[in-house]
C-alpha cells in the first residue's frame, strides 16, 4: 500500500511538473536569454556586486553554454521548468555558487519580458528580409510582363482593363505596409524592461541606461508594474503578422483562380502543384491553398493571446506563459508561407494570349461615359446612357468593341471622337496610381530603388 502511495506521489509530481513546464518550447529563446545574462553581469560589475573575476567567469561560461546549445551538446532538463532555470542551473554546474549572483535584483518576470522583446526584435528583422525577398520577385514579374493587359475585377465581374503589372504591384504595396507595421511594432517594443524586478523595481544600483545600450534598446520603461505585465508588444506583433498573412492569402486566391482552366492566366511551376490521388490530369495549386488556409492558424494565435491577457489583474500572472506557443507557431507559419509564396511567384509564368482573350468588349464602357462627360454630359446621365447601350448590345449579342465610331455615335445620338482602343484606355489612366504604362513603370522604378535592385 505504501509503495502505491509513493508511485502516486511520483506520478502527481511529474504531472504537475509537466503541466507547468515551458522548456519544450521556450528553449528557442536561449540566445537572447544568454545575451541578457551577459549584459546583466556587466551591470552587476558596475554596481560592485560582482568582481571582475566573477563577471568574466560568468560571461565566459555563458558563452560556452551557448556554443553547447548550438552544437546540440546541451542537456536539457525537463524538471527545470523553463529556459532561464536550465541555463542558470548549467551555469551553476560550471562555476558553482557564483552563478547564483546573476539573479541579484532580477526576476524571471522582467527577464522573460526582456528576452521576448529581444527575440521579437530579431524576428522582425528576419521578417523584413523575407518580405523584401517576396517583393523582389513581384517586381521582377511585373517588369517582364509589362506588355500584358488583363481585366480587372470588382465583385468578381470584369471591370476595366489594367496592366497585369499594375495588379501584381498592388501586392508590393500591401507588403510595403506590412513591413511598415512590423517596423512600427518594433519601435514600440524597443524598450528595456530588465531592472523592473518582480514588480516594484530593483533595490540595487543597476545602471539601466547601460543595460539598454548593451542590449540594443533605445529607451527604458518608466513603470515596473507595466513592464513586467505588458504583452501588448506580443499582441501587436501577431496582429502585424496576421495582416501580412491576409495579403498572402489574397495573393494565393488570385493565383488559385488564375491557374484554373476557366481563367488559364498563369501556369504554376511543377514544384508548387500536386496531382490528384485519383485523377492524373490534375495540377492542383496545393501550396497556394495551404498558404490561404494557414491564415487561420495565425489568426488563432492572435485570438489565443488576446484571450490570455483579457482581464488579467496587474501584474505578472502565470497565464502569461501561454503567449509563447501561439507566438512561436505564428512566427514559424508566417516564415514558411512567405518563403513558399516567394517560390510560387518566382516560378509563375503568365499566359499572354489567354489573358488577352479574356478582355471583354464592354470593358470600355467607362471610357465612353468619361468621354461623354468630357463633351459636357453630366456623368450620372452619361452612366445611364452607356448602361442602356450595353443592354441594347447584349440583347443583340454584341459588345461595344464591335461598333465602329459611326455606329457608336449613331446609337449615342452624339458626335464624338471616342477611340475604342484598349491600349489607349490603359494609357489614359496616367495620373499617379493609375494603370498607364508610364505610371506602372514609374512605380516599378521606385520599388527597385527601394529594394536596391
Amino acid at each position: 500500500m505504501k509503495k502505491e502511495n509513493n508511485t502516486e506521489k511520483v506520478f502527481s509530481k511529474k504531472l504537475f511538473s509537466n503541466f507547468s513546464s515551458s522548456i519544450s518550447f521556450d528553449r528557442r529563446l536561449y540566445k537572447e536569454d544568454i545575451d541578457l545574462s551577459i549584459a546583466y553581469s556587466k551591470a552587476l560589475l558596475k554596481a560592485e556586486i560582482l568582481t571582475i573575476e566573477e563577471q568574466l567567469k560568468i560571461s565566459d561560461s555563458l558563452l560556452i553554454i551557448k556554443k553547447n546549445i548550438e552544437d546540440g551538446k546541451f542537456e536539457w532538463r525537463e524538471d527545470l521548468e523553463d529556459i532561464h532555470m536550465n541555463i542558470e542551473s548549467s551555469l551553476h554546474d560550471e562555476i558553482g555558487d557564483i552563478a547564483g549572483k546573476i539573479h541579484t535584483g532580477k526576476s524571471r518576470n522582467d527577464q522573460v519580458s526582456t528576452t521576448t522583446r529581444l527575440f521579437l526584435k530579431n524576428t522582425i528583422q528576419e521578417f523584413k528580409l523575407i518580405l523584401r525577398g517576396l517583393q523582389i520577385e513581384i517586381v521582377k514579374k511585373s517588369e517582364v510582363n509589362l506588355d500584358i493587359i488583363m481585366p480587372s475585377y470588382t465583385h468578381m465581374q470584369r471591370a476595366q482593363p489594367v496592366l497585369l503589372s499594375h495588379h501584381l504591384m498592388a501586392y508590393f504595396e500591401m507588403l510595403e505596409r506590412d513591413i511598415s507595421r512590423l517596423q512600427d511594432c518594433m519601435e514600440r517594443m524597443d524598450e528595456l524592461v530588465l531592472g523592473s524586478g518582480a514588480v516594484a523595481g530593483t533595490f540595487f544600483d543597476i545602471d539601466r541606461n547601460f543595460l539598454a545600450k548593451e542590449l540594443g534598446f533605445s529607451r527604458i520603461n518608466r513603470n515596473s508594474m507595466d513592464g513586467v505585465s505588458d504583452r501588448d508588444f506580443v499582441l501587436e506583433f501577431i496582429f502585424s503578422t496576421s495582416s501580412a498573412m491576409i495579403h498572402l492569402s489574397r495573393l494565393s486566391e488570385d493565383l488559385i483562380l488564375w491557374s484554373t482552366d476557366e481563367f488559364n492566366f498563369v501556369d504554376l511551376s511543377d514544384n508548387v502543384v500536386t496531382t490528384s490521388s485519383m485523377m492524373p490530369q490534375k495540377r492542383n495549386p496545393d501550396f497556394a491553398e495551404l498558404i490561404r488556409g494557414k491564415f487561420g492558424r495565425v489568426l488563432g494565435s492572435l485570438v489565443t493571446v488576446f484571450s490570455v491577457m483579457k482581464a488579467l489583474p496587474l501584474t505578472y500572472n502565470r497565464d502569461m506563459q501561454e503567449d509563447k506557443e501561439p507566438l512561436f507557431d505564428c512566427i514559424d507559419t508566417f516564415t514558411q508561407c512567405t518563403k513558399v509564396m516567394t517560390e510560387i511567384i518566382r516560378g509563375a509564368k503568365f499566359n499572354k494570349l489567354s489573358i488577352n482573350s479574356s478582355l471583354h468588349g464592354n470593358m470600355l464602357a467607362t471610357d465612353i461615359a468619361d468621354a461623354l462627360t468630357y463633351y459636357g454630359v453630366p456623368f450620372r446621365q452619361a452612366h445611364i446612357i452607356v448602361s442602356n447601350l450595353t443592354k441594347t448590345l447584349n440583347a443583340k449579342g454584341k459588345v461595344i468593341s464591335d461598333l465602329s465610331l459611326g455606329e457608336l455615335n449613331s446609337l449615342l445620338d452624339t458626335d464624338t471622337n471616342i477611340d475604342l482602343d484598349i491600349n489607349k484606355s490603359i494609357n489614359s489612366r496616367s495620373k499617379i496610381g493609375g494603370t498607364s504604362e508610364k505610371m506602372v513603370k514609374a512605380e516599378i522604378k521606385l520599388a527597385k530603388k527601394k529594394l536596391e535592385i
